[in-house]
């Protein structure tokens, strides 16, 4: 087995069929292959689906643990993966059919720690204007962070490590273990307090070991937009969930609680996530600001006042699930489960 892949998901089947059948079309070796779907607590037709495509793929599993959070799928996923290489992959991609040959030709170099490559952005309906004056940079070196674009050209080509995001994360599986695996991320709505800065941190820690982070034009893939998360209110959501994120890596660098931002900063913070900012309006400018700063002033808060918090902030790793999910908030299973997550957009 050469490459897994590995896809988190949660109550949404549709999106995950989609995704199932683009792997179907892969031109690669059917052998050398491997597809991991691990079901973060799903209460659709998610199974269903799964049992549908078993028998579609030469190797395919499927996983069902409903304790909370992406982190879960990842690390249940790397647990029973067999390839050299890790795909991490979100249920709303469809990758191109060359997407598995440009990963193996990417880590045919052994220095290769970590591969992605272009994500185009696919909308389910006309996005709105505002969306231009959050483009960064111009064709061929252009991203749009806030739904994860990344064009960095027609040629292969290296890049910093935290440009390797989750809609098109791939990985040399000993390199991840090298770095203590994933940190926490994706969480349903009413626990978002525990999102950190998950696959970010990998990057930048393989990155920092010496090993190349290689964009690869071949590992293409499109990412789906669904029209609820083009609204104001979703990208509300999105940079709360940013705030958290800061926080998340400024209390794990110092340890220890650090002096909430002025508002001027966090203006100067909001700024930074436009590429014409005097063209944006006085709205989206103050929606973003004003995510930034009740995303991090909730996490500091929750730092400074909740112990079992602080631990699950300053863990050393989080590979090993049944010590990592012992905060009473992460243990609690709601009769009625929150079918969505921060990816769902307007919560």
């Amino acid at each position: 087995m050469d490459i897994s892949i590995i896809v988190s998901t949660f109550n949404r089947a549709k999106n995950l069929k989609t995704l199932l059948d683009s792997l179907l079309l892969q031109d690669f070796r059917v052998l050398s292959f491997e597809v991991i779907v691990s079901d973060n607590g799903s209460i659709d037709d998610t199974k269903k689906i799964c049992e549908r495509y078993e028998i579609q793929f030469e190797n395919f599993t499927y996983l069902y643990d409903d304790r909370p959070g992406q982190l879960v799928g990842w690390h249940r996923g790397l647990e029973v993966s067999r390839g050299e290489v890790c795909c991490f992959i979100d249920d709303d991609i469809c990758p191109e059919p060359s997407w598995l040959t440009g990963i193996e030709d990417a880590y045919s170099d052994p220095e290769v720690g970590l591969a992605t490559g272009p994500i185009a952005l696919a909308y389910e309906k006309t996005p709105p204007d505002w969306i231009n004056v959050m483009l960064i940079g111009e064709p061929g070196a252009q991203t749009l962070p806030v739904f994860g674009l990344l064009d960095f050209g027609k040629s292969i080509k290296r890049i910093p490590g935290n440009f390797v995001w989750g809609t098109n994360f791939t990985v040399r599986k000993s390199c991840l273990y090298d770095v203590g695996g994933f940190h926490p991320c994706a969480m349903p709505a009413h626990l978002l307090k525990f999102h950190g800065d998950g696959e970010v941190y990998v990057g930048q820690s393989i990155e920092k070991m010496g090993k190349k982070v290689i964009y690869h034009p071949q590992i293409s893939v499109n990412h789906n937009i669904s029209a609820s998360r083009l609204s104001l209110k979703s990208i509300k959501s999105k940079f709360i969930t940013t705030g958290f994120t800061r926080s998340f890596s400024l209390l794990r660098e110092l340890t220890v609680p650090y002096d909430l931002p002025s508002t001027e900063e966090f203006y100067d913070m909001a700024m930074r996530y436009f590429n014409a900012p005097r063209e944006a309006s006085k709205e989206l400018i103050e929606i973003i600001r004003d995510g930034l700063e009740q995303g991090v002033t909730q996490h500091l808060n929750c730092f400074i006042e909740d112990a079992n918090f602080r631990e699950w902030v300053l863990r050393d790793n989080y590979l090993d699930l049944e010590k990592c999910y012992v905060h009473p908030e992460l243990l609690d299973k709601p009769i009625s489960k929150n079918p969505l997550d921060w990816r769902s957009g307007d919560y």
